[in-house]
């Protein structure tokens, strides 16, 4: 608890008069005396007082003084801080205003623009209403102009159409022989082109050229005079198809063979292509164009056509023959390999393709299945003779 100093005073006034009391009662203790306690009391009491304050007020208000200074900080700090706030807020208003609020003055001049111009325009153009009743007043006004120019139109067709049956009839009656002699002409081509069509297959088997291009059974040499003939057989053929009398798939092919040995691998790949066209069962014709596909140096071509040819019909072991054969050329060993072995799974006869399949293990290092296959070869080989 705080003593204040009218307290202490109260308080040494009452041992004054106790003392003044007691000296009164007592005869014993001089003035002298009594000075020297009351001064010895109020030291003691100032000491007191003195610690008292020291030990107990001085860390109290020291306590205030700090915690009015962290109080002042913390203020200022705030203070600064609302200012900030409201500095930013007043510059984000400023940058409001100037980007998304345009003065007045401005809307009111675009307005009184705008009014001007609309005046304007209802003095220059025609309101929509009349506008719509004009345009539906002109397109009845022109329906009944296309009626009636439609009727005169239809009466002058009629007329001229009248005249155009009898002129035609006349023409009938005059070119009924010429009908006649066309039809004549045409059954005439037919049979022509059906004979041709014969011939260009005897004559092809009579030059022993045979349906495949194959290495087993190419012809490697062709007498001139033969393929001469075959070639003029062939053009006749390509002029009666001009006329649009159309030839049989096989005949296609059969011009196909012709136009190859003829050393036209172009015409020939247009012919074989249009045979399957028309006759998708003509393998045949895939392995013809597969051959010559791999000798034009179209590889990816033949791979593709006889992959299809293959899906029609995977039994068909010339078509893996001439498939695998494209992929050596191609150097895909794998894809020949298996083509090979599907070859001789369809025809165990095709003993030569042992050897084969030993020369493509050797290549990939396959040491072991080389030495089968070759030993396969020499085992089948003695058997058959």
């Amino acid at each position: 608890m705080k003593l204040s100093f009218e307290n202490v005073l109260n308080r040494l006034k009452d041992v004054k008069k106790i003392v003044s009391a007691s000296s009164k009662n007592t005869f014993i203790k001089t003035d002298k005396q009594l000075s020297v306690i009351l001064i010895a009391t109020f030291g003691v009491s100032v000491v007191a007082l003195f610690c008292y304050w020291f030990f107990k007020e001085k860390p109290y208000y020291d306590t205030l003084l700090a915690e009015k200074d962290e109080l002042i900080n913390s203020l200022k700090f705030t203070r600064d801080k609302q200012k900030k706030i409201h500095e930013n807020a007043v510059d984000a208003y400023e940058k409001k205003l100037a980007t998304e609020y345009v003065s007045k003055s401005i809307y009111d001049d675009k307005i009184n623009d705008y009014e001007q111009k609309l005046t304007s325009f209802r003095n220059d153009y025609v309101h929509k209403d009349e506008l719509t009743k004009q345009a539906a007043d002109l397109e009845n006004r022109l329906k009944e102009e296309s009626l009636a120019k439609e009727q005169q139109v239809k009466s002058d067709y009629e007329q001229k159409i009248t005249t155009l049956e009898q002129k035609t009839s006349l023409l009938e009656d005059k070119n009924l022989g010429l009908k006649t002699t066309l039809k004549e002409a045409t059954d005439f081509i037919r049979e022509e082109k059906e004979m041709l069509e014969e011939t260009l297959v005897l004559e092809r088997k009579k030059a022993f050229i045979p349906s495949l291009i194959i290495a087993e059974t190419k012809n490697r040499i062709v007498d001139a005079n033969t393929l001469k003939k075959l070639v003029a057989i062939k053009n006749k053929l390509r002029r009666i198809e001009e006329m649009n009398i159309a030839l049989k798939p096989d005949t296609y092919f059969e011009m196909g063979i012709v136009s190859y040995y003829n050393k036209q691998p172009g015409e020939a790949i247009e012919l074989w292509e249009n045979a399957i066209s028309l006759n998708k069962n003509n393998f045949k014709t895939y392995i013809c164009l597969g051959v010559v596909y791999t000798e034009q140096k179209m590889a990816d071509n033949a791979v593709k056509i006889l992959q299809r040819a293959i899906e029609i019909n995977p039994k068909y072991s010339t078509l893996h023959l001439v498939l695998a054969r494209v992929y050596e050329h191609k150097e895909a060993l794998d894809d020949a390999i298996y083509e090979y072995s599907r070859v001789l799974e369809l025809n165990p006869e095709s003993i030569d393709l042992y050897n084969t399949l030993g020369t493509l293990y050797e290549k990939k290092g396959l040491n072991e299945e080389a030495r089968k296959s070759f030993a396969q070869y020499e085992k089948l080989k003695g058997i058959k003779k």
